[in-house]
């Protein structure tokens, strides 16, 4: 089984993807920490993020270790991030890892939960249930302030035009842009809490389940 979680950043996708994951007993992956961690060693190595053959370089040293890095979770790695989504190739290499991410799944996991921005679209189109979290940009950007005040002194204000800014490049690249996929299941959680935004999620993929009898959609890359 295959749970595809897409939108933007801010709206609880990170956290309904965690909670459907221990639900159903799935492996999860935040996809978008691939685009953050070539961003950071970019950054910390001094690599100018418009060379794309030394970025996609960098996509074969990334481990999941790196993913644990607090840093990652800064804004301003974010946006760098959101620089290099746009390299196709880099998208490209990235999409590779993924597949080969769900295709290494194994008991005690039933499947996967990816979370991200073009999952349903273009990284797993034949998703067993998509989901697109969404959020006013305004609710989204003191939340993303309140998980980033231990790591940043950044106001909300700041915070709150980085996501714009993110938003409109990732909206309009022409590769993999962030949008919801023509069968995905909305869920805006800017009135919810953060409990009522996983439950919501949790129904959502248990009523698929349910109205298809427990039928798993298998997909090979």
């Amino acid at each position: 089984m295959i749970i595809a979680v897409d939108g933007p950043s801010g709206a609880g996708k990170g956290t309904i993807s965690r909670a459907i994951a221990q639900h159903f007993s799935l492996k999860h992956i935040d996809t978008g920490l691939y685009y953050r961690a070539i961003a950071y060693k970019a950054i910390l190595e001094g690599i100018d993020l418009k060379h794309e053959d030394v970025l996609v370089q960098l996509v074969d040293h990334i481990t999941t270790d790196d993913f644990l890095l607090p840093v990652l979770r800064a804004e301003t790695i974010g946006n760098a991030a959101s620089k290099i989504a746009v390299i196709p190739i880099v998208r490209e290499q990235i999409t590779r890892r993924i597949h080969r991410f769900c295709q290494e799944i194994a008991l005690p996991y039933k499947g996967v939960v990816l979370d991200g921005r073009d999952i349903g679209t273009v990284v797993c189109p034949n998703a067993t249930v998509k989901i697109f979290v969404t959020a006013n940009p305004d609710v989204r950007a003191n939340r993303r302030s309140m998980e980033l005040k231990i790591l940043t002194q950044q106001n909300s204000n700041d915070i709150l035009n980085q996501i714009n800014q993110r938003d409109e490049r990732d909206q309009r690249r022409i590769v993999s842009p962030l949008s919801p996929a023509s069968d995905a299941i909305f869920l805006d959680t800017s009135e919810l809490s953060s409990l009522e935004s996983c439950n919501c999620a949790i129904n959502i993929v248990l009523n698929y389940l349910s109205t298809n009898s427990g039928l798993v959609q298998v997909t090979s890359y």
